[in-house]
């Protein structure tokens, strides 16, 4: 069976010449936060006290940063941010 090209999917440049991320930083950094704002939305089940005690133990466990950023949009999405440390 012959292989299909996907030119959409695949870069001819080599990563030499690829320009560094600062000409769609901002973009690039606004889609990365709207990512976590999606993702944060599937906590939406836990209740608020869940989540805080989430939240807490993964801070204790030393959690990923990933994670633990996840977390805190979370509580942020709730305004549930000043309650974090409590």
């Amino acid at each position: 069976m012959p292989e299909r090209s996907y030119p959409y999917l695949v870069n001819k440049q080599s990563d030499a010449k690829m320009p560094i991320r600062k000409t769609n930083e901002s973009h690039i950094d606004m889609v990365a936060a709207r990512r976590l704002s999606d993702k944060a939305l599937l906590l939406r089940p836990l209740k608020d006290e869940h989540l805080l005690e989430v939240y807490r133990e993964a801070k204790k466990m030393n959690l990923s940063d990933e994670f633990i950023e996840l977390l805190e949009e979370a509580l942020s999405i709730r305004q549930l941010s000043q309650y974090k440390e409590a």
